[in-house]
């Protein structure tokens, strides 16, 4: 089968579309394709910023999946028309898309699922709509084009959570739908390790989004009875919020207990991830965050035998409820935090009990083997 994945607004080396996806559906005996937007200079980039194509090449091969690039084009006008799947640019990934000629296009976001259902007029192929994100308002451009335009004309449709699975379907009766969790490959357990130090860690871009504020509040207090904590921020921090995070460390004589690994790729963060002990998910309770989920942090975390300690969003905490992997913090707290934490670093029978359901939880149930089999099955039945 011939597989074009069409992506606008992420990194074709996005972890969930090319090292979960992609590569699954690339090694299960398919010629998978990546089209993707670079942006007006031509530059494509990965999660992390880092050029891809150095010689400004509009096709890539990594792993056996090729990548395809469409140079977003200049001028205020084009900006308007692109944000609502119109213009210059958009013509040209579509051109694109019909000479790749593929059985099934998968689209990543709003304005993809939108192109894909013009694909789709001109060509006969099947499209899916991967949702990572709880599209289900009506509050943007690309939430309206999904609901007003897309979801009535959508028959597959994969989510990365429950929530957002129910609330398209609502939409849409007749959707052929799939949770495909963002669980972590196979790669990741062969890094799980066994360690006597304890580290806490939160994995991912560190923002105020995700908690940036209530973690060092968290942190000054832990300090207080445990001078010598050990906190490793998987990933960075940048703009205003890494402005604030040095302050706050500077004020609060951080420096020897606060550790940046900066950003990883994304094969290398399981090393870094496999030292730790505890991990944090911090998220504000802002809509997005309460109804999206459960982040790759937490699949990681099991993945690598760590306990985790939650916020209370939806999907997590049910994950956590069901598998006994962590700890649930029920409001957003600072000392409710620090003592959560605190009884993590006092009592290691209680935290090797937690990092024990975790890699049993990531074995039995949350992987990315089980979750690839779904994936597959949804293939083949598709509308």
């Amino acid at each position: 089968m011939k597989i074009c994945m069409l992506t606008s607004l992420h990194s074709p080396k996005d972890d969930r579309i090319f090292y979960k996806e992609a590569i699954s559906l690339k090694n299960n005996g398919n010629d998978v394709s990546i089209l993707c937007l670079t942006d007006e200079i031509g530059n494509m980039k990965d999660m992390s910023g880092l050029l891809l194509n150095t010689n400004n090449e509009e096709q890539l091969k990594c792993d056996g999946i090729k990548i395809i690039a469409v140079k977003k084009h200049k001028g205020f006008i084009q900006r308007v028309l692109h944000k609502f799947a119109l213009g210059e640019t958009w013509k040209d990934f579509i051109k694109k898309a019909k000479d790749i000629n593929a059985n099934v296009y998968h689209a990543h976001e709003p304005q993809t699922a939108f192109i894909g259902l013009k694909i789709q007029k001109q060509i006969e192929a099947k499209l899916i709509y991967d949702a990572h994100e709880p599209w289900i308002f009506s509050r943007s451009a690309k939430e309206w084009i999904l609901k007003k335009i897309c979801l009535p004309n959508l028959r597959n449709i994969i989510t990365a959570n429950r929530i957002t699975l129910e609330n398209l379907k609502k939409e849409n009766t007749n959707l052929h739908t799939e949770v495909i969790y963002n669980c972590s490959p196979e790669f990741f357990s062969r890094e799980r390790k066994n360690n006597k130090e304890v580290i806490i860690c939160h994995e991912g871009s560190l923002s105020f989004n995700r908690g940036l504020k209530l973690i060092l509040d968290t942190l000054i207090i832990l300090k207080l009875g445990y001078p010598n904590f050990k906190f490793r921020i998987i990933g960075d921090v940048y703009g205003k919020e890494s402005n604030y995070l040095f302050k706050r460390i500077k004020e609060n004589n951080l420096e020897n207990n606060i550790e940046i690994s900066g950003w990883l790729c994304y094969k290398d963060v399981p090393k870094t991830l496999g030292d730790c002990s505890i991990g944090i998910i911090a998220n504000t309770d802002k809509e997005r965050n309460t109804l999206a989920g459960p982040p790759n942090k937490l699949f990681n975390y099991m993945t690598m035998g760590l306990a985790t300690v939650a916020i209370d969003l939806i999907e997590t905490n049910r994950i956590i409820k069901e598998t006994h992997c962590g700890i649930i913090i029920e409001k957003r707290d600072s000392k409710l935090f620090a003592n959560k934490l605190k009884r993590l670093l006092e009592d290691n029978d209680y935290l090797i009990t937690l990092q024990k359901h975790s890699i049993v939880a990531a074995t039995d149930k949350y992987n990315w083997k089980l979750e690839e089999k779904k994936l597959f099955q949804f293939y083949k039945s598709l509308k």
